[in-house]
């Protein structure tokens, strides 16, 4: 049985306020043209399919113009993860198109109802999915799902193991092993994954994270949440499939892929990654402007975030570096200049009884920044009065406070 695993598209992102649809175009095309070769008898999305909870309609468009050229070739679950909208999915469910082979799995189930599904191949074997999708701290929506509400623990772990176990009934429920290839689907943070560092960091903190033995014993264990795409240790088979575009800069340098599954009943799993090469990479650099232009040539297309170091500051920095880097499109582009950085004081900074004072220092300030000589002299003045006025109400006495510091006359007879 052969299954292609992605996750994590987070349509309708932006990068640096640069949306990223042209990268999510040419990805999923590729991701389309991959599983049109490896032919699946199932894809398994795991989750952010949108970057938002209320995608646009051009979001949602694109989604389901790939998800169902995926369901020409086979069926297509797709679970919900935190980024998605529970109510869109189940709005979204309806949009089946030609052949009625997408399943949006808007929360988690119990496996009598969806919670386990079969998908059968070409010679007799089944697919025996369990799917987890993501699910929120907080009581209510982590035991809706059983009737005996006695058994929770109240910690989100506890939730997830009691999930967990509920679904591996499920797929032991009549399993076959000579025809039976199990597989669960979830959108969740097993500690001990490395992070890329651009997910939603309330969802990956200690609160969220499970444990790798809370997952069933199956074939293959997809999971969706952390954009690093990884196998992780530990018994069975189990990967990140990550997003497949690098989305911000904690992901720069990763590089993205799909998951190929290749499983039968009694057999070892065979799990083959595909890099996707579609969609533009991030870079940042930094260094002096011959530095930046020497790395020019090998950016292409890339968004750039640019930081140029330089000894004086220079006007038209920006144009230039814009001109070097045509095809890029540069995000930001910053100068470090030697002349304006601020050095944090230390001892050697302390005052001397001979310091000049402050009108002396702000003329000679004044001096050496680009301000025309009539406004010079007003702001001088200004100043002059400013610290003038500073000083007099320094040494100022009042009646009030000349009394309160005046010695208490003898009271006689004291």
């Amino acid at each position: 049985m052969r299954l292609l695993h992605v996750s994590d598209w987070h349509l309708g992102r932006e990068t640096g306020g640069v949306s990223r649809r042209p990268d999510h175009e040419a990805v999923l095309a590729e991701i389309v043209d991959i599983a049109r070769q490896f032919r699946p008898h199932l894809v398994v999305h795991t989750g952010d399919v949108f970057d938002s909870g209320h995608p646009g309609a051009d979001d949602i468009e694109l989604a389901f113009a790939t998800f169902h050229e995926l369901a020409d070739l086979a069926p297509v679950e797709v679970i919900a993860g935190n980024h998605d909208s529970p109510r869109y999915f189940r709005s979204l469910s309806r949009v089946q198109g030609r052949h009625g082979r997408i399943r949006l799995v808007d929360r988690p189930r119990h496996h009598s109802d969806g919670g386990v599904v079969e998908h059968p191949g070409e010679s007799g074997e089944v697919i025996r999915l369990a799917v987890l999708p993501f699910v929120q701290a907080g009581r209510a929506g982590m035991i809706e799902c059983f009737s005996d509400q006695r058994t929770w623990h109240g910690q989100y772990a506890d939730g997830v193991r009691l999930f967990t176990r509920m679904l591996a009934e499920g797929l032991m429920a009549g399993y076959d092993p000579r025809r039976h290839v199990l597989v669960f689907a979830t959108h969740l943070y097993i500690d001990g994954a490395v992070k890329s560092g651009s997910e939603r960091q309330l969802h990956i903190t200690d609160a969220y994270a499970a444990q790798a033995a809370s997952v069933p014993t199956v074939s293959y264990a997809a999971f969706g949440h952390i954009h690093k795409p990884q196998r992780l240790t530990g018994p069975g088979c189990a990967c990140y499939a990550g997003s497949p575009i690098q989305m911000d800069f904690g992901e720069e340098g990763e590089e993205k892929s799909v998951v190929l599954v290749e499983a039968a009943p009694g057999r070892p799993t065979q799990v083959r990654t595909v890099p996707l090469r579609k969609g533009r990479p991030l870079r940042s650099m930094r260094g002096t402007l011959a530095q930046i232009a020497a790395l020019a040539p090998e950016v292409g297309e890339a968004l750039c975030r640019i930081v140029v170091e330089t000894e004086t500051i220079t006007p038209d920095l920006s144009e230039r570096v814009r001109e070097m880097f045509s095809r890029a499109t540069l995000l930001s582009v910053d100068e470090d200049c030697a002349a304006t950085r601020v050095r944090p004081l230390d001892a050697r900074d302390g005052g001397t009884d001979d310091d000049a004072p402050l009108p002396t220092l702000f003329h000679e300030f004044l001096e050496t920044t680009a301000v025309k000589g009539a406004a010079a002299d007003k702001i001088l003045d200004v100043f002059g009065r400013l610290v003038q006025s500073a000083e007099d109400e320094a040494t100022a006495t009042f009646d009030e406070e000349a009394a309160l510091q005046a010695p208490i006359p003898a009271v006689e007879g004291a």
